[in-house]
């Protein structure tokens, strides 16, 4: 995949670990210049400095650090891919989850990917890209989900919109769905039901997926680098289901 976003900047948020990291990677290699950025403690500059690239600390609910981040990346060129990825995960019922516990979710997922999406695209002037990372569960929920599928099913509404919005500036939108990928994420899940005495969560959702097995992080993140690329020129408004067949199994 060498030489598909060569020319390129792209900004990748929540991207010192997981599928984050696995997309900066894949961009890099792609060719493009790679900006991640993470919460401080994910140690952002320290990775992407091990990989080459460029790192900054961000929390992404801070409009006000976001369009000073991008007006400082404006001296070496504004990024013209946009990856809006940072998350946290809450699975609870919907009677026992805290009101700010909720609140918080919507926040970093929904509204952190809503201010970095926006600021981005009113800086972008000869076209763009960006790629939402939704779930498999922003497209159909379950029991225990409530705040994180309500995120999600947010963000792929948020995405279909400004598709439209920004179409016209030749600007294309779209969000990637993982399904289950094994990641830290996933393992702090199943620790946590370990050691709440639950049964491993894994048995289960193996069970689910046709493939057979969970997916990796790089795996995804070939799917944001053909949004990314020249490849999906005529792609926008779309949600790219990357799931081993959980949908159909």
């Amino acid at each position: 995949m060498t030489g598909l976003l060569d020319g390129r900047h792209a900004l990748i948020t929540g991207a010192a670990r997981g599928i984050g990291l696995a997309i900066a990677r894949a961009f890099a290699g792609a060719g493009a210049r790679v900006t991640i950025v993470d919460l401080q403690d994910a140690d952002p500059a320290g990775v992407a400095a091990a990989h080459g690239m460029a790192g900054h600390p961000l929390d992404v609910t801070d409009a006000t650090a976001t369009e000073e981040l991008l007006d400082r990346l404006a001296k070496e060129g504004l990024p013209d891919v946009v990856v809006p990825n940072a998350g946290i995960l809450l699975l609870a019922p919907a009677t026992e989850i805290d009101p700010d516990a909720f609140r918080k979710v919507q926040e970093v997922n929904l509204t952190g990917a809503f201010v970095t999406a926006s600021a981005a695209a009113r800086r972008m002037t000869e076209g763009g890209r960006i790629v939402f990372t939704s779930s498999l569960f922003g497209l159909r929920s379950g029991s225990g989900n409530a705040a994180y599928a309500a995120s999600k099913f947010g963000m792929v509404g948020l995405m279909q919109s400004m598709a439209a919005d920004l179409a016209p500036r030749g600007i294309l939108v779209n969000a990637v769905a993982p399904g289950q990928i094994a990641t830290e994420m996933l393992e702090k899940l199943v620790e946590t039901r370990l050691s709440q005495g639950l049964p491993d969560p894994r048995e289960r959702l193996l069970s689910r997926i046709p493939i057979g097995r969970l997916g990796s992080a790089e795996e995804v993140a070939g799917a944001y680098l053909w949004l990314a690329s020249d490849l999906a020129t005529y792609v926008t408004g779309q949600t790219v289901v990357v799931d081993g067949g959980w949908q159909v199994g």
